[in-house]
């Protein structure tokens, strides 16, 4: 990938897939810009599939993505957070890429339910009101 926007259309079909289940396609779609193993990337797939597939009945029928914030640090790092929507909880999903020279490759992707953090990421602290 050899712009920005490149890289934040590939995290929105990554994550569109996300949002209709579709995680082994999902991670497939990634192959080609993650220098890593493709049989680790396959393990990513079916973790995440087994791991949200156990918590379905606590987090609820699978209702979609949304998309939160980016940040750039520097002219070599990119990070785009969203949610995956159920509708009793969501899931926070952070997809880092890295530029080492001219082109974008994924670096990290990471997902994990700890949404109460992406307040503190935009600034405001948990529970803080404005008067």
């Amino acid at each position: 990938m050899s712009t920005e926007s490149d890289t934040k259309a590939l995290a929105d079909q990554f994550m569109a897939l996300i949002g209709k289940g579709s995680y082994h396609d999902a991670f497939e779609l990634l192959k080609p810009n993650w220098p890593l193993p493709a049989a680790e990337i396959d393990n990513l797939a079916y973790q995440t599939d087994s791991q949200l597939k156990m918590v379905a009945e606590r987090f609820g029928k699978l209702i979609g993505t949304e998309f939160i914030q980016s940040n750039r640090i520097g002219k070599s790092y990119v990070r785009y957070i969203y949610i995956q929507k159920f509708s009793n909880h969501a899931t926070r999903w952070m997809i880092v890429f890295y530029r080492p020279t001219d082109e974008w490759k994924i670096n990290v992707v990471v997902w994990d339910d700890k949404t109460h953090d992406l307040f503190e990421m935009s600034g405001q602290a948990a529970g803080a009101t404005k008067p």
